[in-house]
């Protein structure tokens, strides 16, 4: 299981409400228009990169992905030192 911090702006609200979804279904929203997502690796994230693509404009094009390792994410916190990484390392289905 990967673990990605996905960043977009997108001007359109009908776009930026289609875009949310989609990552809805990967992950959690934690801020307007960032969400933390998991993939099940390479194929899975270039499915969920090709869906969103179809729903953007060529002026709306700035979605990035930051990729969240385990350190990395047990590190993040809050202004107030709170746990940020809410999603499992480690997922068993």
């Amino acid at each position: 299981m990967e673990i990605y911090l996905v960043c977009f702006d997108i001007s359109d609200d009908d776009r930026r409400r289609r875009i949310g979804n989609l990552l809805l279904g990967y992950g959690e929203r934690v801020q307007r228009s960032v969400f933390e997502i998991s993939v099940r690796g390479g194929e899975e994230l270039t499915e969920l990169r090709n869906a969103l693509d179809d729903h953007l404009a060529p002026d709306d094009r700035d979605i990035r992905f930051y990729r969240l390792c385990a350190s990395c994410r047990s590190a993040s916190q809050t202004l107030d030192g709170e746990r940020i990484a809410r999603l499992p390392a480690v997922l068993i289905v």
